[in-house]
């Protein structure tokens, strides 16, 4: 994965999208009741909303935290050390199957991204955020790239959306080369990711699939993810700005045609305990 694929900013300051973070969260603080100083290791930080969310529950629940904020997108790194509490956290150019840390943190925040790894991978980062927690120490990670994502009520809007992008993206580009499925788009099971988790030595304590409903404004947000869009499109590299504007374009009619208000999809919520 590279840094161009993780780009998650717009959908990122969507509603819909703080607030399911933000519920992830609070699970997360609700686990660490009894720790006053947390030491939180934010992985694939992104935008920092993870870090910044935690910092204001826990300052509700009476704790501080210091964050460690790590990506292999050095840009958005450079950005939010512009605009996050330079007091509360620390930022890392690494990749999350490598950490370049030692052992010592209470807590870990694997969000909206460990389905952007290949299964080696996955395999390699939960034994990564294993060595660095300590014992009893939380992992919370969150989803909406599962199998289970999309509820059945969704299926007729996805069918209809996919088909109309298509046809857009072949009128923009009428001699496209398809890639293969993408990484991001090769969705596992929660059955899946529980057994990853627990084979990587944490005990689960809480897993659910929580309903979000998402307006026209967060789907086509969530289409300029240009991980997302290659998948869907089955889209190379090179066309993945296509692909994106392709899905974008498309959505209102599709809302439209279906007299749709809001589009119910699943997000995955783990909070795991290292054993």
């Amino acid at each position: 994965m590279t840094a161009q694929d993780q780009t998650f900013e717009p959908f990122a300051d969507e509603p819909a999208y703080i607030r399911v973070n933000d519920k992830l969260v609070g699970r997360l603080v609700r686990q660490l009741k009894d720790v006053k100083n947390v030491r939180l290791l934010d992985i694939a930080a992104g935008t920092g909303l993870m870090t910044a969310l935690t910092w204001e529950k826990s300052q509700d629940a009476g704790a501080h935290v210091h964050s460690v904020l790590l990506d292999i997108d050095l840009p958005a790194l450079k950005m939010i050390r512009t605009t996050k509490r330079a007091d509360i956290a620390d930022y890392i150019y690494a990749s999350a199957s490598d950490l370049p840390l030692t052992p010592g943190y209470n807590a870990a925040i694997f969000a909206n991204s460990l389905h952007l790894l290949d299964h080696e991978s996955k395999v390699k980062a939960l034994a990564e955020v294993n060595r660095v927690l300590d014992h009893g120490g939380v992992l919370a990670i969150n989803s909406t790239f599962y199998d289970g994502a999309y509820p059945e009520e969704s299926k007729p809007f996805y069918s209809r959306w996919i088909r109309r992008s298509i046809v857009e993206i072949n009128r923009r580009l009428p001699n496209r080369d398809k890639s293969e499925k993408v990484t991001a788009m090769d969705w596992i099971s929660a059955a899946g990711y529980r057994e990853l988790i627990e084979c990587a030595g944490f005990k689960i304590v809480e897993m659910r699939e929580r309903r979000v409903l998402l307006s026209q404004a967060s789907v086509r947000a969530i289409s300029s993810y240009k991980e997302f869009a290659k998948g869907a499109l089955h889209a190379t590299d090179e066309d993945a700005d296509e692909a994106a504007l392709s899905l974008q374009v498309t959505v209102q009619q599709t809302f439209r045609d279906l007299k749709m208000k809001y589009l119910p999809r699943n997000w995955l919520e783990i909070i795991a305990i290292k054993a």
